[in-house]
């Protein structure tokens, strides 16, 4: 049996908000780990992880309001014909 529309959107909607929450996780580990170094080196190293997983957040927020957006316009053009 298919899944239906609404189940893959429930689905894409979910695996977007934990990828959100995994990146922001991530950028709070590497920011302490750059707190807690000593060389300059592997401080500057785990700043730049952080700012990658900033970027990544940034880029899957964007999806995730372009997601929820097509689907406000879909819903509203649906109920136009139901």
């Amino acid at each position: 049996m298919a899944k239906d529309q609404p189940e893959i959107r429930d689905a894409i909607i979910s695996i977007l908000e934990d990828a959100i929450k995994s990146e922001i996780e991530s950028e709070e580990k590497y920011l302490h780990a750059a707190e807690l170094a000593c060389d300059t080196r592997v401080k500057d190293f785990f700043i730049s992880l952080a700012k990658m997983e900033r970027e990544h957040k940034v880029q899957l927020t964007a999806q995730l309001e372009e997601l929820r957006a097509q689907m406000t316009i879909v819903g509203e053009m649906n109920e136009m014909f139901i």
